[in-house]
């Protein structure tokens, strides 16, 4: 058979040389010529047969011919015969170059796969391959037809071709390669690597590389190396893209980067930031390519690119972060992913808000991908970034981390997570964003949103999120609980505001009037301040009450409703919101409103829940058990009535079986025992047990509960209750029993003053008598002090209480009588004499007497004479350390809740020379803090008030304290011999009111203002001089001693004035306590004083100096013991007796670090600037008037400074009655304080005998002015300003107003003001109480206080106080008034039951910010020359208040 087919080929080659043939002639001898071709075996034999074909195809220049398909046929002939004559074909070198060329070029068509011809080439291409004629091309020399080759088959290989293909190539590239690389080559390599499409042509560049990785190696380091390290120098255009290059090489064969990677730690460290930046991308792809055993393969590079985590450009910072997230996610596990969170850890706290926001980003993210195995650690640190001092900082991480909690709450409900403290911290966190006032969006308005829609996943089931809000309810420290309390109690205003509105609008249905119109306008008034744009919000109101739907409004009705479940809640929303429209311009609003209208925060579903929860862990054994029970006693504080309907749990939570603290479960029943139905056969038992076994905090709580549960009979359950008590303290002897008791007592007193009443001898008798006079001793003691003195407290406590009713009624006839007995206890006289008791009892029983005091002045202080106010005062000079530091941190506290006058900040004055260091440091903190805080703001208001309080009372600025000051040191036993004229001795003696002046006259503390430090030097001035001219009304013998102290005062105020280069000013009239002070009625002659002149008065400030720059004792203890030790008996005398040595070695030290922030700088006390006090009341009296009786000492401007050497306010006090005195010019009138608490048994009907002596004896002129600042000085508003002065500003705020009838506060809402009359007299308030009552009140004629909100929340509701003593001089009301007969109780006692209903919330209410300057106590009538005073009957008031209040309800 084959000698046919080589005649066929034969014939053919013959035909073939014939010229002139046509192409279909050509293309049928050259598929006959193929055909026979494809048919022979390989075989050298052959090559005489093929000799004709070749010299035709040759001669006859086929090989170029311009046909493309003659051109193919020839190809595939001069491949066959190739392969037949293998492997010495019978080619010249140019022969085969035309035929490599002629079989390159028919590659090119392969890219069309849809031809005929396409096999043949695929074929063609099989040959070649299997031939490796790329070896013949490579022998030869075309080295440009291998490149035109290696071309070829880059572009024309594309995706769906045959395998066969794709390995031909391969194979015919891979032989190439094996046998000669060059750079021509490895570019066209290079360049398909780094095609973006990752076609076949990129899958072909990769496998070339991993077939000849070996070859291609040396070259692919050398060109990589040089680019990283003459990255600028070269041009080559591969250059642009060697990190690209290395990232695919680097994925296909990375053996070929060992020698190249070390050097890119090169690029890390280079000065370029592109460069840097690049690099760090680079390594962290390669970390994540290698899922981080780059790091471990590379060291020196990882660690290097560990370092750009710091790096000095933020970009790089940035992308080093980024990537940091892609490495971890790659890898959670290793060295290398704890170097990077490490790493990123520090990024934190960049300096770059930036990168802080991007270093959050990242660990949210990573977080979130991997919560299982993530640390929270790291988050917890990531949350501290909602304190960023950057606000968009914090926006950014917020919305990260509500993220984070949604994706962490989902894991948890699908049983994937347990519930974790560190993810429980991130609504934790941004509850705290309340207090940020930076942002709007961090607004309480906008958290609250955030709390009610964003901080849950919103399919999340109701149990499942009751369970997250105990578990971070657990976290919660005061100031969650206070952003919360805020969030919640803005949420119920809202919708007690909405359901008032929705009320108002039912009724303006029937009777549209104009008054009604202003109504609903104060109300949307009221309900935008619960948005961020209030004003806004105003205008979205409108739109909302122009609306017709009437299934509107029935959803917001519904949304209000405290039973509403959740899921019904989540159904009316989306009625609702569909019903407004997305399209509707106010959508965004209504979905709000809607939100915060409805109790999707907390509602009874959340309540049952909770208790359910506590019910199923009733032994104890979780620990949010009882965190459960304090997140539900936040709830019922604000929503009380969503605790209805959960009668059944309460019971079950009193059984035996729960171990749960009784104290918790009887403050639920206190707060919101009046919403629940029990029997009281069910809950009196339990209740019972704990008045009488429980603990002094159960027995308090218990006698709450029963006054919340049992309202209505309260007052004969508390009698059952205290005659059983009164039992059990006669039969018991345990001391725990008797604290019991005695707490029972007191509350039981507090709550029912009926039952006290009845049982009152006994309780008194059997404290006094049995208790406080008790001389057994008990050996069981400890460092509070022994049995016995502890029972002492606890008696002296109930007594207390006893006196401070929560209904304001008349005053109880024991309190002088008690006074007494705690001035016997604080000296050790009276009944505590012949007592035995050890030292440490001594002490703490002075300390809780005079803490007794303390807490009496908070509502009786009128009733505390000086004697008592002395003796109690002391104890700032207290033998004992503990002692003295215990009870200025009590003095402290009041005076920055303003519930105690501002007299008792002597006690600071006192201790500000104490040998301890740290009582001396705290005292000077704490007088610096209150001069400065009560000036500022008095100085505050008088510029927005806008008045000259000169020639007014000025009682309520912080120097009067002077006045008390002086009075105590007058009396003190310490005071130097009348023949001592050493300035040491008096330097020592007048340190506290030496540092008081010290304090006020500097220009620091009247923050560098010169009028006010003026002001203030003028107030001082006229102190001194009203006391030079006035008599001590305690002791005569003593006035002489005032005399000197005030003289020493003159002196000390020109001196520090002119240290201060600040003008004297004019003295100005001051009011002094009558029961501390009198009119002088003879010539006043103290010659004692004589030798007190400048130069003596400096000799004294440098002494003062010179102990303020000595160094106290910081030893607390052993100051205690030794001090105690060697004042065995002091406690008998008023004064703090210390030697005199060791009160040298007692001052203050330098006023640097010791003293926080209370720097002495120079000579004198300056710049004490205190760090600021964030009070919990924000009020603070403007002006209040002295004692019921007040000495009135005016002077004439231009007899002040009329002598040179020493101006007249240090001459002699006597003078003629040619030349006016401050005494001689005054008349001494009565002032009733708008902030004192009148006896409910009497009005007042005259002045007393005092005002008689004083009408015989004054002869001098008088002023005939009335007193303005008793007309026109109103209190002013918040510190904030969020109310304003006028009555139009208090328009939706809540207020309470004295009731001279009732004898206590009634609290009430304004609903309006009259702004439109003319007459200013005429306009006025209109006031809805909380009982029903409306009156129509003109505020300048009415004692009133404004409600501060944040405060109802912080008080406990069953414990109110009156606390109005900003800035009052107290006084005995002994010396001033008298009671009229007895005769009226009855009618005030019946008025007074008619508000008992509404006492606990009365009750409930802390002190406003704002108090109203009352007209009735303090009447502006004209003093005439007879000095003459008037006082305004009081019934005159309540009767125009009466007729006020009848007007409006009729």
């Amino acid at each position: 058979m084959a000698v046919p087919l080589e005649r066929a080929i034969v014939e053919v080659g013959k035909r073939l040389s014939q010229p002139r043939l046509n192409k279909d002639a050509l293309v049928k001898l050259l598929k006959q010529a193929e055909s026979a071709l494809s048919e022979l075996s390989q075989s050298s034999s052959l090559q005489t047969a093929l000799e004709p074909i070749i010299n035709s195809v040759v001669q006859n220049n086929l090989l170029q011919h311009k046909d493309k398909d003659v051109r193919l046929l020839v190809a595939a002939c001069l491949t066959e015969i190739i392969r037949v004559l293998a492997p010495d074909p019978p080619f010249s070198d140019e022969i085969f170059k035309d035929i490599f060329r002629l079989i390159i070029n028919t590659f090119v068509d392969l890219a069309d796969t849809s031809s005929p011809y396409f096999t043949r080439r695929l074929k063609i291409l099989e040959t070649v391959a299997a031939l490796k004629c790329c070896v013949i091309m490579l022998e030869i020399g075309c080295d440009d037809l291998v490149l035109d080759l290696f071309k070829v088959f880059f572009s024309v290989v594309k995706e769906g071709y045959h395998q066969s293909l794709f390995q031909a190539m391969l194979s015919t590239m891979t032989v190439i390669l094996e046998e000669k690389v060059s750079q021509p080559l490895l570019d066209v390599i290079l360049q398909n690597l780094l095609k973006e499409e990752k076609g076949t042509s990129f899958r072909l560049a990769v496998s070339v590389i991993q077939n000849c990785a070996g070859k291609l190696e040396p070259l692919i380091r050398c060109f990589l190396t040089s680019s990283i390290l003459n990255r600028d120098a070269s041009t080559y255009e591969l250059n642009k893209y060697y990190h690209e290059i290395i990232l695919e090489i680097f994925q296909c064969s990375p053996q070929i980067l060992i020698a190249v990677i070390p050097n890119l730690s090169q690029e890390l460290i280079t000065d370029q930031v592109d460069v840097r930046l690049e690099a760090v991308h680079l390594i962290g792809k390669l970390l994540v390519l290698s899922n981080l055993h780059f790091g471990r393969e590379y060291r020196s590079v990882f660690v290097e690119f560990l370092k750009r985590f710091s790096d000095k450009s933020a970009e790089i910072r940035i992308a080093a972060i980024e990537c940091a997230k892609a490495c971890y996610m790659a890898d959670t596990s290793g060295s290398e992913a704890h170097d990077i969170l490490t790493a990123l850890e520090g990024r934190l706290l960049d300096f770059d808000d930036k990168v802080r926001t991007q270093a959050v980003i990242a660990v949210c993210d990573l977080a979130k991908s991997n919560l299982t195995c993530f640390p929270s650690e790291l988050v917890l640190k990531a949350l501290e970034r909602l304190r960023d001092k950057k606000v968009s900082v914090r926006k950014n991480v917020m919305q990260k981390l509500l993220e984070l909690y949604r994706a962490y709450c989902t894991k948890c409900t699908k049983g994937h997570l347990m519930l974790n403290d560190n993810y429980e911290q991130i609504p934790c966190k941004i509850l705290l964003l309340c207090f940020d006032r930076d942002c709007k969006e961090f607004r309480p308005q906008n958290i609250e949103v955030i709390f009610s829609e964003d901080l849950f996943p919103s399919s999340l089931p109701i149990k499942e999120r009751t369970e997250h809000w105990i578990a971070f309810s657990s976290l919660f420290k005061l100031p969650h609980i206070k952003a919360l309390n805020s969030i919640l109690y803005q949420k119920r205003r809202l919708q007690m505001e909405l359901q008032e509105y929705l009320s108002l609008r039912e009724k303006e249905k029937e009777n549209a009037s104009e008054e009604m119109h202003k109504r609903i306008q104060e109300s949307f008034m009221k309900m935008s301040s619960s948005f961020i744009d209030s004003s806004k919000a105003e205008e979205c109101f409108q739109k909302l009450h122009q609306m017709k739907d009437k299934n509107i409004f029935k959803a917001l009705v519904e949304l209000v409703d405290e039973q509403t479940t959740f899921a019904t809640v989540q159904s009316i929303r989306g009625s609702f919101l569909k019903r407004i429209g997305e399209k509707n311009s106010s959508y965004d609003f209504f979905k709000t409103l809607s939100s915060k209208c409805s109790y999707s925060i907390f509602n009874t579903e959340h309540i049952r829940y909770i208790l359910e929860y506590v019910l199923s862990r009733k032994n104890g054994g979780n620990k949010y058990m009882q965190h459960s029970i304090d997140l539900l006693l936040i709830i019922i504080t604000i929503f009380p009535s969503l605790l209805r309907g959960s009668e059944e749990y309460l019971l079950k939570l009193f059984s035996e079986e729960v171990t749960l603290s009784s104290e918790k479960i009887l403050q639920i029943l206190a707060r919101a025992g009046r919403y629940v139905l029990l029997k009281l056969s069910d809950i009196y038992p339990f209740l019972e047990k704990r008045c009488l076994e429980g603990t002094r905090v159960e027995s308090k709580y218990a006698v709450s509960a029963i006054a919340s549960l049992f309202h209505a009979s309260a007052d004969s359950i508390f009698s059952t209750l205290c005659e059983k008590v009164m039992k059990s303290l006669h039969d018991g002897y345990n001391i725990s029993s008797f604290s019991t008791l005695l707490q029972s007592l007191g509350c039981i007193s507090q709550y029912s003053s009926s039952t006290y009443e009845l049982y009152e001898e006994q309780i008194m008798h059997f404290v006094v008598h049995d208790i406080l006079c008790s001389s057994k001793i008990s050996n069981n003691s400890d460092s509070v002090g022994s049995s016995l003195c502890k029972l002492k407290i606890y008696g002296l406590k109930a007594l207390v209480r006893s006196l401070l009713p929560h209904q304001v009624t008349h005053v109880r006839h024991q309190i002088k009588g008690f006074l007494n007995i705690l001035s016997d206890i604080i000296l050790g006289n009276g009944i505590m004499s012949g007592i035995i008791l050890s030292e440490n009892d001594k002490a703490q029983l002075r300390l809780a007497a005079a803490k007794s005091v303390l807490r009496l002045a908070t509502r009786w202080d009128l009733h505390i004479s000086p004697n008592n106010f002395h003796v109690a005062i002391l104890r700032a000079k207290d033998p004992s350390p503990a002692v003295r530091k215990s009870f200025l941190f009590k003095i402290h506290n009041l005076l920055k809740e303003h519930a105690i006058p501002n007299r008792y900040a002597c006690a600071f004055a006192l201790a500000s020379m104490d040998y301890v260091g740290d009582i001396r440091t705290d005292s000077l903190k704490h007088l610096t803090e209150f001069l400065k805080n009560n000036g500022g703001k008095l100085w505050k208001h008088q510029k927005i008030l806008g008045k000259d309080t000169a020639g007014g009372t000025m009682t309520s600025y912080p120097e009067y304290i002077v006045v008390f000051l002086i009075h105590i040191l007058a009396h003190d036993h310490g005071f130097p011999s009348e023949n001592c004229h050493d300035e040491d001795a008096y330097a020592e003696f007048c340190s506290p009111l030496i540092v008081i002046l010290q304090v006020l006259v500097n220009l620091d503390f009247a923050n560098g203002n010169k009028n006010d430090a003026c002001e203030i030097i003028s107030n001082l001035l006229g102190i001194f001089r009203a006391i030079q001219n006035a008599e001590d009304a305690v002791d005569a013998q003593t006035t002489s001693k005032l005399h000197v102290i005030s003289k020493i005062g003159l002196v000390t105020v020109k001196v520090l004035s002119q240290r201060c280069k600040v003008s004297l000013g004019t003295a100005c009239q001051v009011l002094l306590p009558s029961s501390y002070y009198r009119k002088s009625c003879r010539e006043v002659s103290s010659p004692i004083d004589e030798f007190i002149d400048e130069g003596f008065v400096r000799r004294i400030l440098d002494n003062v100096e010179s102990y303020i720059a000595q160094h106290p004792s910081s030893d607390f203890k052993q100051c205690r013991s030794q001090e105690d030790a060697r004042h065995l008996g002091v406690e008998k005398s008023i004064s703090n007796d210390i030697p005199r040595e060791k009160k040298f070695d007692s001052l203050p030290s330098k006023l640097n670090v010791e003293t926080e922030k209370v720097s002495a700088t120079g000579k004198g006390l300056k710049n004490l600037v205190p760090p600021k006090v964030c009070s919990k009341a924000k009020h603070m009296s403007l002006l209040s008037a002295t004692s019921l009786m007040s000495t009135e000492l005016l002077h004439e401007n231009s007899a002040i400074y009329e002598n040179t050497n020493l101006s007249p306010e240090f001459a002699n006090p006597a003078m003629g009655n040619e030349q006016l005195s401050s005494c001689d010019s005054a008349s001494t009138r009565p002032s009733f304080p708008d902030s004192q608490i009148l006896s409910g048994e009497a009005e007042l009907r005259d002045c007393n005998s005092l005002v008689t002596k004083q009408r015989d004896n004054t002869n001098t002129k008088i002023s005939t002015e009335p007193n303005k600042a008793s007309k026109t000085n109103l209190k002013c508003c918040m510190d904030s300003m969020e109310i304003g002065g006028s009555g139009e500003m208090l328009v939706g705020h809540r207020i309470r107003v004295w009731s001279p009838i009732d004898m206590c506060y009634n609290s009430g809402m304004v609903d309006s003001y009259d702004s439109q009359n003319g007459n200013y007299k005429s306009r006025g308030i209109k006031i809805t109480y909380d009982n029903g009552d409306v009156e129509l009140a003109h505020l300048e004629d009415e004692r009133w206080e404004a409600i501060d909100d944040a405060t109802l929340i912080e008080k406990d509701m069953c414990n109110f106080q009156p606390r109005n003593w900003s800035g009052l001089s107290g006084s005995s009301l002994e010396d001033v008034t008298r009671f009229i007969q007895d005769d009226t109780n009855e009618e005030r006692s019946t008025t007074l039951d008619e508000r008992t209903g509404n006492s606990n919330k009365t009750a409930s209410s802390s002190t406003g910010v704002v108090k109203g300057k009352s007209k009735r106590p303090v009447p502006a009538v004209a003093v005439k020359k007879s000095a003459v005073s008037d006082v305004v009957d009081e019934s005159i008031c309540i009767a125009r208040r009466t007729r006020a209040r009848r007007a409006v309800m009729q």
